[in-house]
């Protein structure tokens, strides 16, 4: 509401003037940059909860840097109380909640930030350490955190590849033209040790992504290249980061169990929900919601198509970019 009214300060505060009993509710300067600060407040968590809570995109690799934002906003919000103490309340309460959840950023949370090739483990570090000094949290060792997480999981998966590998296949990765003498002496576990955390050392040292990409297809491409690191992905990106897409399956049913629709039988009621569901889902109008201008709460930015767009083209469920649920993956 706040950046719609913003805009029109000066249309508001002329048409209070113009009547004698309502210039007693004009604001004053500083309370229009207070409605400023505020909205600047605020913005950061609706920009999060718009992005996080998507259908079609991944977003378990994009909590940590929403969350890093936020925390530049506290660290941006704390200045301006030495020179606005009536900011102190909101800012002290809403702190206690945020840090009751964000605290401690979840692991799994940070090991999908290290995949996503744009931050890699180098930068997600860094964010982690700033995200602690904005929040005015005690430095730890963020490094050794993150590293260690990161090589326990890819060790893990790195075992059930090797389990699921045929012994040829695992022996012929450090097999060569030339056999020396130590070549003949080495375990072929320590060869596979060796290619396995090549692959994570490759994939850390490598340039980080400067330009946006599909991190779907970026790990598609790079199955054959480092195969743990994928199944990885593919596990990690499946996560939800938000309920809202469940629980908007729930609240769809009020919109069928209507006033005039009120004796449906529990399995005609059923197939109404997943139909309609299906339906949506083709469309990608799973978030529409009959009468809004909106279609959804996703955007064209981060893959989605629009209503308008869905009713256009097609929707090719060969084109989705769930590539890893194809039976042939």
């Amino acid at each position: 509401m706040f950046h719609r009214v913003l805009p029109y300060k000066d249309v508001i505060d002329n048409m209070l003037k113009s009547n004698s009993d309502s210039i007693q509710l004009m604001l004053s300067t500083g309370e229009w940059q207070q409605l400023q600060h505020v909205k600047d407040f605020l913005k950061a968590f609706f920009d999060a909860t718009v992005k996080l809570s998507c259908s079609y995109t991944p977003s378990a690799h994009e909590l940590l840097q929403h969350l890093f934002a936020i925390s530049k906003v506290y660290r941006d919000i704390r200045e301006l109380e030495n020179r606005d103490e009536t900011l102190a309340p909101i800012v002290k309460a809403m702190t206690t909640k945020f840090l009751k959840y964000w605290d401690d950023v979840p692991l799994v949370t940070i090991i999908a930030n290290c995949l996503d090739p744009h931050w890699k483990v180098k930068y997600t570090v860094k964010m982690m350490q700033k995200y602690k000094e904005n929040l005015g949290l005690p430095a730890q060792n963020e490094e050794g955190r993150v590293n260690y997480a990161l090589e326990t999981m890819f060790n893990l998966y790195n075992s059930r590849i090797n389990v699921a590998r045929p012994a040829s296949t695992r022996s012929s990765a450090g097999s060569g033209s030339h056999h020396g003498l130590l070549d003949d002496l080495r375990d072929e576990d320590d060869l596979d040790e060796n290619a396995s955390m090549n692959e994570l050392k490759s994939y850390n040292l490598g340039m980080v992504e400067k330009h946006p990409v599909d991190i779907l297809d970026y790990w598609k491409r790079h199955s054959s290249a480092s195969p743990t690191l994928a199944m990885m992905a593919r596990d990690i990106f499946a996560v939800p980061v938000s309920t809202v897409p469940s629980e908007s399956c729930f609240s769809s049913a009020n919109r069928i169990l209507t006033d005039k629709r009120s004796k449906l039988g529990p399995n005609v009621f059923e197939k109404h929900v997943c139909m309609k569901d299906w339906i949506d889902a083709e469309n990608r109008t799973q978030h529409f919601v009959p009468g809004e201008t909106s279609s959804c709460v996703e955007t064209q930015g981060s893959g989605t198509a629009t209503e308008a767009e869905s009713d256009d083209e097609e929707y090719d469920p060969k084109d989705t970019e769930l590539w890893y649920l194809r039976n042939n993956y």
